[in-house]
């Protein structure tokens, strides 16, 4: 909710997780605009899916193809595109130029109701020393959107630089995506952008005989700068802090950030102060918490405006055996208008996950959540069966639960109950053959 960009899932289904990774480009990373070239959840619900993986001497190569009916599902009745299909084809070589250094090419294609989005590029990485290593990224984007008569084109890049020894870490990295630019396949955060971040570390290791519960702790320092074109300004982001690893996976970060982005043509104030931690308490209880409150913007179109917000999150995984594992979580966000101090929103979130393995190929998951700014529980029960890596059988079942806030016909908010308004079922097969 009120973000710039959507939240990013990893994927889940087993199809697409076979061999993904070598469709990552070199250099794609969570702090820059481009997190992965290719992020499968695109391709919302395929009807059709088929994957080619393999290697022939320094060669690697994999080329995925899929129709997705989501694109026409989801359109008015009465409109044109309506129960058409999206196509994506996406071909990936990578060429070994000797361990940890290659080169390689992406073609990656989309198709619906005539229109289209193809993006060529190349990427690489080299490693100079063992402590110092480059990798970048080149594409170019050619779109037309569905029922136009012009296509559009793009292009983005990437470098970065990077330094890594035991106590030392130095990383840069410089990026450049045209307004134009399109990726329908990537999960891009911002294009008409020019920006880069730097980010250094130092790392101290206490004398384990006097400090046996501590592992490391760091001090690290981030920095990022940029021209955003299509927002119209300038944004700076710098973050310092520590971390500490500590015994029983234990870890603890603590930072504060400040600067200032653009946002609807006019520039807006952040800075934040942040703490996150876990630790494996026993063998059977894991627990992790985050906090965070500082400046924060309301990404409205129209009209934007600053306000306060205090996030927090608490989460604890049970593990009893090693069949059953139960995760609960609970996320808070809170948000203040800056002149006013007026409450916004306040959103409680709720997840729930347990899972209880059978044997190594059966298992069974179950899915619940609960929203409280749309006022609705979600609710997903799945059964799989995978006899060998790739080849897996699911069937499941879910439902969506909503308040309706109608009464004689009137909308009257908080007077409503929950109600099914949604169920069905879920089958899917999916086959890997190796030759």
């Amino acid at each position: 909710m009120n973000q710039r960009f959507p939240v990013f899932f990893s994927e889940k289904r087993p199809f697409f997780m076979e061999g993904a990774g070598i469709f990552a480009l070199a250099g794609q990373n969570g702090d820059s605009s481009l997190r992965t070239a290719v992020h499968s959840r695109r391709i919302v619900d395929p009807i059709f899916g088929a994957k080619v993986t393999g290697s022939l001497g320094r060669v690697t190569f994999a080329s995925l193809s899929a129709v997705d009916e989501s694109a026409g599902r989801d359109l008015p009745a009465d409109s044109p595109d309506a129960g058409k299909d999206r196509i994506f084809n996406l071909g990936r070589m990578q060429y070994a130029l000797g361990p940890s250094n290659y080169v390689g090419a992406i073609v990656t294609d989309s198709a619906f109701a005539g229109g289209f989005n193809r993006v060529v590029g190349a990427d690489m990485t080299w490693r100079l020393t063992p402590s110092q290593r480059i990798e970048g990224f080149a594409l170019g984007s050619h779109t037309r959107a569905p029922r136009a008569a012009d296509a559009s084109s793009g292009v983005g890049a990437q470098f970065n630089y990077t330094y890594e020894t035991q106590r030392y870490t130095a990383q840069g990295s410089v990026e450049h995506y045209d307004r134009d630019f399109q990726m329908d396949t990537a999960f891009i955060k911002r294009v008409g952008i020019s920006s880069g971040w730097a980010f250094l570390q130092r790392n101290f290791y206490p004398d384990k005989t006097r400090y046996g519960w501590m592992r490391r702790a760091s001090l690290f320092s981030f920095t990022q700068g940029g021209q955003d074109r299509i927002a119209g300004g300038g944004d700076v982001m710098e973050v310092a802090g520590v971390r500490f690893n500590f015994t029983r996976q234990g870890f603890l970060r603590v930072d504060r950030s400040f600067g200032f982005e653009p946002w609807a043509g006019r520039r807006y104030t952040r800075g934040r102060t942040r703490m996150f931690g876990e630790v494996q308490m026993y063998r059977w209880l894991y627990v992790d918490g985050e906090f965070s409150s500082g400046r924060a913007v309301f990404y409205d179109p129209r009209e934007p405006f600053a306000g306060n917000s205090v996030e927090s999150q608490v989460g604890t995984t049970l593990q009893p055996s090693g069949r059953l594992s139960q995760r609960l979580s609970y996320d808070r966000v809170a948000f203040d208008h800056a002149t006013t101090g007026a409450r916004v929103y306040t959103l409680h979130i709720v997840n729930s996950k347990t899972t209880y393995q059978f044997t190594r190929a059966f298992s069974i998951r179950s899915l619940i959540q609960f929203d409280s700014t749309q006022h609705r529980v979600l609710t997903d029960f799945l059964s799989s069966y995978e006899p060998r890596p790739g080849t897996v059988v699911y069937a499941g079942y879910g439902s969506l639960i909503e308040r309706r806030d109608f009464r004689d016909t009137q909308w009257i908010p908080g007077s409503g109950s929950y109600l099914t308004t949604r169920r069905g079922l879920f089958f899917k097969a999916s086959y890997l053959y190796r030759f």
